[in-house]
């Protein structure tokens, strides 16, 4: 095949299309049928946690493409990355709303509604734009339940509506959010009595959702939580078998191998193995030279895309960087699917003595660029990364350097 007449069916940069999804067979078997009591008419409201890289978004995409052509019901997806206040939460869900029944027949009576506020933009007016009329934004996040279930209630050929609020961890910085949304939830339950077909999704961080418990733990008791956790290496390995064959791939053994291993449980780091892999290779069939090569090529992805923002100047010396490889070298004789960890006194041993001598001063800047953090108590000697991919990249870092030699 020629390189420019390719097409990888990996989607390293994007949430992944729900017709590609897999994985989460579990998670997905056990909530995909509360979006039907949602239909029905019983408000529902779910939390998806899990670190960075864990696929999140992509699970949530899934839930919105089942519930839409499963359960008829209206999708709305909103990405909140570094919005800090519910007014432009409101106004994105609205915009949203309104742009994705604008083609429905009966939309023109719940657009009507807002037609002093909303202007047509893009190519023939085909878009919606709302004003950011504060007065009326102030209304709608006063009134939020009230307000959907008024446009709920004109669907004509919808069951309802379930709405997604991707990246919530800007507004986790204060209380407000958390009350806002505990008494949005509150108005359903007591008003509408469950007679309204909504489900609301949110998305963020472990360390976010414990923040707004903090702000107001009533705001934890109102959901379904779902923890993204890694994926298994079953998972990963029927992932790569199915994504090759579309492009009718053979992997041999000793390249799946590796290719499981080093995704280590991350889908995006699967993702970007699988990209890698398939760009490297010439042929019809994947061998282990072509895996090796591939994942040197993504873990050279994944720094650039996640890792080198965090890993500034004051962290990048060359014993630093020599600590975190010894780290990843460490790293690699454990199992890579499960979180690492390490004791301070115990992993001092391994450094010379340079490298000895900076590890305080290691383990302090690291900790303040959130590379990593305390495992359990506060100021003990137990450290664990925030994210392996760190320890991925290092490794596979590593790696690039032995198959040079």
């Amino acid at each position: 095949m020629q390189l420019l007449d390719k097409i990888s069916p990996f989607q390293p940069q994007d949430p992944v299309d729900p017709e590609k999804f897999e994985g989460r067979k579990e998670v997905i078997e056990t909530y995909l049928p509360y979006f039907n009591q949602a239909s029905q008419g019983r408000p529902l409201h779910f939390f998806i946690t899990g670190k960075r890289g864990m696929g999140k978004t992509s699970l949530a995409s899934y839930f919105k493409d089942m519930a839409e052509r499963k359960y008829k019901m209206v999708g709305v997806h909103i990405f909140n990355d570094g919005i800090h206040d519910i007014d432009s939460v409101i106004h994105q869900i609205v915009e949203r709303l309104l742009n994705e029944i604008v083609k429905e027949k009966w939309s023109k009576k719940i657009i009507d509604g807002f037609k002093k506020h909303v202007k047509s933009v893009g190519f023939a007016g085909a878009n919606l734009e709302l004003n950011n009329d504060k007065e009326t934004i102030n209304h709608i996040k006063d009134n939020f339940a009230f307000v959907l279930e008024d446009i709920i209630s004109k669907f004509e050929d919808k069951n309802g509506l379930l709405i997604i609020i991707d990246d919530i961890n800007g507004l986790s910085d204060d209380t407000k959010f958390s009350n806002w949304y505990k008494s949005f939830a509150d108005t359903l339950s007591t008003r509408f009595g469950g007679n309204i077909p909504l489900a609301m999704i949110l998305a963020g961080y472990p360390e976010k959702l414990e923040k707004l418990h903090q702000h107001n733990p009533s705001f934890t008791r109102i959901f379904k939580h779902i923890e993204v956790e890694k994926l298994t290496d079953y998972e990963i390995r029927e992932f790569f078998i199915k994504n090759f064959q579309i492009s009718n791939i053979k992997i041999e053994k000793s390249a799946l191998d590796i290719m499981v291993h080093f995704s280590s449980g991350l889908p995006n780091m699967m993702q970007e193995i699988g990209d890698g892999v398939f760009w490297i290779n010439n042929n019809k069939t994947v061998n282990y030279r072509d895996a090796l090569n591939g994942i040197i090529r993504a873990g050279n992805e994944i720094g650039f895309k996640y890792l080198k923002p965090d890993l500034d100047s004051s962290i990048r010396s060359d014993k630093y960087l020599a600590i975190f490889k010894k780290l990843g070298r460490d790293f690699f004789g454990q199992d890579l699917g499960k979180d690492y960890s390490f004791r301070k006194k115990d992993f001092i041993s391994l450094l010379d003595t340079k490298e000895a001598k900076v590890f305080s001063d290691f383990l302090i800047k690291a900790r303040d660029l959130k590379i990593i953090e305390f495992k359990g108590a506060k100021r003990s000697d137990h450290y664990a990364f925030t994210n392996n991919l760190y320890l991925i990249y290092f490794l596979i870092k590593i790696l690039e350097q032995e198959s040079e030699k």
